[in-house]
C-alpha cells in the first residue's frame, strides 16, 4: 500500500511540475514553483523511506548532501557573502540534485496507463509550443512573454521531447516523433539547441546494439563526427562570445563581454581560494547578485555591462565559472558526478536498457552543453530534467533488483 501511495503522489507532481515548472513556468510569474515542488519531493520520498522496513538510504545521497553540508559551513566559516545570501545559493545548488536523487530512490512504477497520459500530454503541449512558435515568427513579443527568452523555449521543448522518449517503447516511430518535438526548438535559433538536435539525432539512431563504450577508431570517429557538428552549429555564439567578446576580439581586461568575464576572472578565484573556492553566493550564481558579492568588487568586474550593483542581470549567466565557488575539489567532484552516470549508463546498455541508456546519456550531455551558457541546471527546467534522469536510472536498478530475485 505505502509504495502504491507514493506512486499515485509522485505521478500527481511529476505532471504538476511539467505543467506549471517548465512550460508556463514563465507565464505565471511565480518564481518559486520549483522550489515548492522540490519540497513536496523530498516529502514524497521521506514517506518512501518510512514505509520501507529498514529505512534504507541512498548512501551516494547521503554523500551528495554531506559534500554540500560542507561547503554550507565552510561558506560561512571564511564569510563569502551574508548568511541569507549562504542559504538561499545553498538551496539553489543542492535542488537538482535533490530532484535526482529523490527520483531515483523512490523509483516509482508508472504504468502504462500513467506513461500513455504522459505522452499525450507532451503531444498537446507540444501542440501549444508550436502555435506559440508561430506566432512568434510575426511577433517575437509573444514568445519572450511567455517563456522570457528564447532559450527558456528551447529548453522546455528538450524536456518534452526527453519526457516522450521515455514514456515511449522506443521503437523507430516514437524516435522519429521524440525527433519531430525536438525540432520545434530549431524556431529559438539557439546554437546550442542545434547541437543537441543533432546529438540526439546520432544518439537515437546510430547507437546500435553492438555500442560499447571504448577507445576505439569506429567510436573516435563517430565522437569527432558529432563535435564537428556540434561546433559548425554553434559557431556563430562561439565567436560572438568567447573571440569578439574576448580577448581574441581585440578587447581588454576591462572590456569584456559579461560573460567571458565571468570565465576570465574565475581562474584567479580558482587560484586564490585553492582547494575548496569562495564558497556560496559568492560568484556566478544569481545570490551573489541580488546579494552583491564583494569578489566584484575585488576583482575588478563592478563596471561590467549586467554585472554592476544596481544590474546585474548577467551574472548569472553560465554555470561553468560559478564552479570557482567551490574550487578545483568542487570541479572534480561535479564532473566525478556525470562520469559516474555516464558509466553506469554504459553498462546498462550493455545489458540491455538500451532505451533509458540513451536518455541518461542525453541529458548529461544536455546540461554539459547548458552549462557554457546558462545555469540551467539549478533552474526548474533543469530541476525537471534531474527528475526525469533519477526515473531512468531507477528503472534501470529496480529492472535488475527484479532479475536477480527471479534468477
Amino acid at each position: 500500500m505505502g509504495q502504491e501511495l507514493v506512486n499515485r503522489y509522485f505521478f500527481y507532481l511529476f505532471v504538476f511540475t511539467l505543467l506549471f515548472g517548465v512550460v508556463f513556468y514563465d507565464t505565471i510569474g511565480f518564481a518559486y514553483t520549483d522550489e515548492i515542488c522540490a519540497v513536496l519531493l523530498l516529502a514524497i520520498y521521506c514517506i518512501k523511506v518510512f514505509f520501507t522496513k529498514d529505512w534504507g538510504f541512498n548512501r551516494l545521497f547521503i554523500l551528495v548532501l554531506a559534500v554540500f553540508a560542507f561547503y554550507l559551513f565552510y561558506s560561512l566559516a571564511i564569510g563569502s557573502n551574508t548568511k541569507a545570501a549562504i542559504f538561499l545559493d545553498f538551496g539553489v545548488q543542492v535542488k537538482p540534485y535533490l530532484g535526482f536523487f529523490c527520483a531515483f530512490s523512490i523509483a516509482p512504477q508508472l504504468n502504462r496507463n500513467q506513461k500513455l497520459i504522459l505522452r499525450q500530454t507532451v503531444i498537446l503541449l507540444t501542440l501549444y509550443m508550436l502555435c506559440v512558435g508561430l506566432v512568434s515568427f510575426a511577433e517575437r513579443k509573444v514568445l519572450y512573454h511567455l517563456f522570457s527568452h528564447v532559450s527558456r523555449y528551447a529548453t522546455a521543448i528538450s524536456v518534452l521531447g526527453m519526457l516522450y522518449l521515455y514514456c515511449s517503447d522506443y521503437t523507430k516511430r516514437d524516435k522519429f516523433i521524440f525527433l519531430l518535438i525536438l525540432a520545434l526548438g530549431l524556431i529559438s535559433g539557439r546554437s546550442k539547441f542545434f547541437g543537441f538536435y543533432v546529438i540526439c539525432i546520432f544518439a537515437v539512431f546510430f547507437l546500435k546494439d553492438s555500442f560499447r563504450m571504448r577507445f576505439n577508431l569506429k567510436n573516435t570517429l563517430y565522437l569527432l563526427i558529432a563535435f564537428a557538428a556540434v561546433f559548425l552549429a554553434a559557431r556563430e555564439k562561439i565567436f560572438i562570445y568567447f573571440v569578439e567578446g574576448g580577448f581574441l576580439g581585440g578587447r581588454g581586461e576591462t572590456d569584456l563581454y559579461a560573460r567571458m568575464a565571468l570565465y576570465y576572472f574565475s581562474i584567479p578565484i580558482f587560484l586564490a581560494y585553492f582547494p575548496f573556492g569562495s564558497g556560496f553566493a559568492s560568484y556566478a550564481t544569481y545570490a551573489s547578485g541580488i546579494y552583491y558579492s564583494d569578489l566584484y568588487v575585488k576583482y575588478g568586474m563592478e563596471g561590467f555591462h549586467g554585472l554592476t550593483k544596481d544590474d546585474p542581470a548577467f551574472v548569472a549567466d553560465a554555470y561553468y565559472p560559478a564552479l570557482a565557488q567551490f574550487g578545483v575539489a568542487g570541479v572534480l567532484l561535479f564532473f566525478s558526478f556525470w562520469i559516474y552516470l555516464v558509466r553506469k549508463a554504459a553498462k546498462a546498455f550493455s545489458a540491455g536498457f538500451r532505451k533509458e541508456a540513451v536518455i541518461i546519456w542525453l541529458i548529461v550531455i544536455f546540461f554539459l552543453i547548458e552549462s557554457t551558457s546558462d545555469t540551467t541546471i539549478t533552474h526548474n527546467r533543469g530541476f525537471f530534467m534531474m527528475m526525469l534522469m533519477g526515473l531512468a536510472c531507477a528503472d534501470i536498478y529496480t529492472s535488475k533488483e527484479k532479475n536477480s530475485i527471479s534468477e
